[in-house]
C-alpha cells in the first residue's frame, strides 16, 4: 500500500495547516533556532491567505514554544530546549509500551484503547530520520490511545519504508505495531533512548485529546532498537498533562 490513509474528517482549517506546514519547516530545521521569521505579509502571499490566518497560525506556534515574538521585532524560531540525561536499565519495548501506562505511569488501566488516526508510507521527517539514521521515506502511523471513552494521548511512530515494505498494509484501526514487527519480522525492540518535555498541545492534538488549544501536554519521545542495536523506530507521544504524573524513585542504598 501507498499514500495515507486518513482517519479524521472534515476539511483541516487554513491557519492549521500553515501552522503545521511552519511546525516541519521548524523540526526539519529549514527554520534553525534563533532565525526570523518571514513577516506575516510574506507568510500570506506565499499561501494566499489573509494576515489573520497567519497570524492565528503564529499563535498556535508561539503558545506551543516553538516560535517567540517580539514586538516590533517580528517571530523567531525558539531555542531548543536544555537537555538532562539520566541513566537506567534496560527496558523492553512491548505491546504495553505501545498503548498502555503500565511503563509510563504509576498505575495501569485494564480499560484502554489505541485507534489508528493516520498513516502514510511517504513521509519524510527529519527528525525520524536523524534518529534512525536513515534518509526516508518512512512509515509513519499516528494514533490515538483512550483509557475508556476518554482521550488518554496521542502517538506518532516511524519506521524505515524501505526495510518495511508492507508495514503499513498491516496496520488495522486497532493498532498493535509491535505485534506486527514481532509476528511477521521476528522483531523484539526495546528501548534506547527516550525524552521527557513539557510543552503544550497543538491545535490538531488538543482537537484530538479533546482540550483546549495551548493545553498543557507532556511529549514522550524516544527510539528503540532490534536485538542488534540498530535504529528502529522513532516515536513521539503527547500525553495530556491532566492526566498523567511521571515519578522517579531513588536507591537510597
Amino acid at each position: 500500500m501507498t499514500g495515507t490513509r486518513n482517519g479524521r474528517q472534515g476539511r483541516i482549517p487554513l491557519y492549521r495547516q500553515v501552522e503545521t506546514e511552519l511546525l516541519r519547516r521548524i523540526r526539519d530545521r529549514e527554520l534553525t533556532p534563533g532565525r526570523r521569521l518571514p513577516t506575516e505579509t510574506e507568510l500570506a502571499a506565499e499561501w494566499g491567505v489573509n494576515r489573520l490566518t497567519i497570524r492565528q497560525a503564529i499563535g498556535e506556534l508561539a503558545r506551543a514554544g516553538h516560535v517567540l515574538v517580539r514586538q516590533g521585532s517580528g517571530t523567531y524560531v525558539a531555542e531548543p530546549p536544555v537537555v538532562v540525561e539520566l541513566g537506567l536499565p534496560p527496558m523492553p519495548s512491548t505491546d504495553a509500551d505501545a498503548g498502555s501506562t503500565a511503563s509510563i505511569a504509576d498505575f495501569v488501566q485494564q480499560d484502554q484503547t489505541e485507534t489508528l488516526i493516520d498513516i502514510t508510507d511517504r513521509d519524510t521527517a527529519r527528525d525520524a530520520a536523524e534518529a534512525l539514521g536513515a534518509g526516508g521515506p518512512f512509515v509513519r502511523v499516528d494514533t490515538l490511545v483512550r483509557t475508556g471513552d476518554q482521550p488518554f494521548m496521542v502517538c506518532s511512530y516511524w519506521l524505515e519504508a524501505r526495510r518495511f515494505p508492507d508495514f503499513a498494509g498491516s496496520v488495522t484501526e486497532r493498532v498493535a505495531l509491535f505485534q506486527i514487527l514481532q509476528e511477521r519480522y521476528d522483531l523484539r525492540l526495546r528501548h534506547s533512548w527516550r525524552g521527557l518535555t513539557a510543552t503544550v498541545a497543538s491545535t490538531a492534538d488538543a482537537e484530538l485529546l479533546d482540550v483546549p488549544a495551548g493545553s498543557p501536554v507532556m511529549l514522550r519521545d524516544g527510539v528503540n532498537v532490534d536485538d542488534d542495536l540498530r535504529p528502529t523506530m522513532y516515536l513521539r507521544r503527547r500525553l495530556r498533562g491532566d492526566r498523567i504524573r511521571f515519578t522517579m524513585r531513588y536507591d537510597s542504598a
